[in-house]
């Protein structure tokens, strides 16, 4: 009986000691990479950042910007009016994240950042207006009209290891808030039975898919065997959207390792009322997937051409995408939701047409914070500024 009472005080003793080894041995950025793995925590280190880019944004086109010829501090007034928190850089050439005082004016940055406005990065994901190596392009079924506009295929291992790189020296010349590859989805919507802008339907891609995914000892399907056939095209889709996933935690993974209090956002889209399996089918776009597996910090359900190519589309057509946003945001309660419409565009092309007063925009602002969106943003400052229909 004395050794019991013994043994039970030594264990009294050591208990503590015990229970919380795991955690306090851990060093606090090891803490914050398992809980960037493990998918019931949250990751913590970018959580001043994520605070930062909560509210009002706008996407901005710097080389678009500086055309204006306004000043830093003019800007600055111009997004005050607005109650803005947060821009969205848009780089829509091959810059490789090198520093360029000729895209990112310093004068600029340092505005923004000495006035509480966060700075997010924005690439796009799928194309871009300069030529890389040509054998990272798609192919489409029919060749794309705009020769100036060049895409580029997310199963191009070499493509995709450019872009980790580019994010990587990003961070070594910019203290960016955030980064987000918009467009991240394989064109286009229904064009199967329109124009034929339907990628990426190259040989490379075919072999692989051939060869590597179905496991096939042949030369590669056309894309005719595989479109016609119920079982090769359903894996089809499957392929492109493993494809995208997996360009998004590549991406991920590259902001997390070049700057941990970045934010990394993925990008979706929405056109009206369709169903997600539309969506996927079309775009290889699985956005529940990607919440659940990526595990973004943010997600932008961005608004197709479909939605603002209308004239007359009202303010709150977003209420026709809470089927995606709902459904992201039940595959990974964590990730804040975000949205993005185009508020000058059509009308920059087409003057007098489809033209978003400030009301419009700032209505739309109002509806999506009503509907939980935890930021949105809109395409694009300078476009807007330029038809006299930014915030007076």
């Amino acid at each position: 009986m004395y050794r019991n009472k013994i043994v039970f005080a030594l264990l009294l003793l050591i208990l503590p000691f015990i229970c919380c080894s795991n955690k306090d041995d851990i060093a606090p950025g090891d803490d914050n990479k398992h809980d960037d793995d493990d998918k019931d925590t949250v990751y913590l280190e970018n959580r001043e950042n994520l605070q930062r880019v909560k509210g009002n944004s706008i996407q901005i086109d710097p080389l678009v910007l500086y055309s204006l010829e306004i000043t830093p501090q003019e800007l600055v007034s111009d997004l005050k009016k607005a109650n803005i928190t947060s821009v969205h850089f848009v780089v829509v050439n091959k810059w490789d994240g090198s520093k360029d005082d000729q895209i990112f004016k310093p004068e600029f940055l340092e505005a923004l950042e000495e006035n509480g406005i966060a700075i997010w990065l924005m690439l796009p994901g799928n194309c871009m207006y300069d030529q890389l190596p040509g054998e990272w392009e798609m192919e489409f079924v029919k060749p794309y009209a705009e020769a100036s506009l060049r895409f580029y295929s997310f199963h191009n291992n070499e493509y995709v290891t450019w872009q980790e790189e580019r994010v990587k020296r990003v961070f070594e010349n910019y203290d960016f808030a955030g980064i987000g590859f918009a467009e991240s989805y394989f064109p286009e919507w229904r064009t199967l039975y329109t124009n034929g802008h339907y990628g990426d339907v190259s040989l490379a891609t075919r072999r692989e898919f051939t060869r590597e995914y179905l496991g096939l000892d042949r030369s590669a399907l056309s894309f005719d065997a595989i479109r016609n056939n119920t079982e090769w095209y359903y894996k089809w889709q499957d392929f492109r959207v493993e494809a995208i996933t997996d360009f998004n935690r590549r991406m991920k993974k590259a902001v997390r390792d070049a700057n941990p209090k970045a934010l990394f956002a993925s990008w979706g889209i929405a056109v009206g009322s369709e169903p997600l399996a539309e969506i996927r089918e079309w775009y290889g776009l699985d956005m529940v997937e990607i919440a659940k597996e990526v595990r973004p910090d943010l997600f932008f359900i961005q608004t197709s051409y479909q939605d603002w190519g209308d004239p007359a589309l009202p303010y709150d057509y977003i209420k026709n995408y809470e089927h995606v946003r709902k459904a992201i945001q039940e595959a990974n309660p964590n990730v804040k939701l975000a949205v993005q419409a185009d508020i000058a565009s059509l009308s920059f092309h087409n003057p007098g047409v489809g033209v978003r007063v400030p009301d419009w925009w700032l209505e739309f602002i109002e509806l999506s914070t009503q509907l939980g969106y935890y930021t949105s943003t809109s395409y694009e400052y300078a476009f807007s500024k330029k038809q006299g229909l930014w915030i007076e």
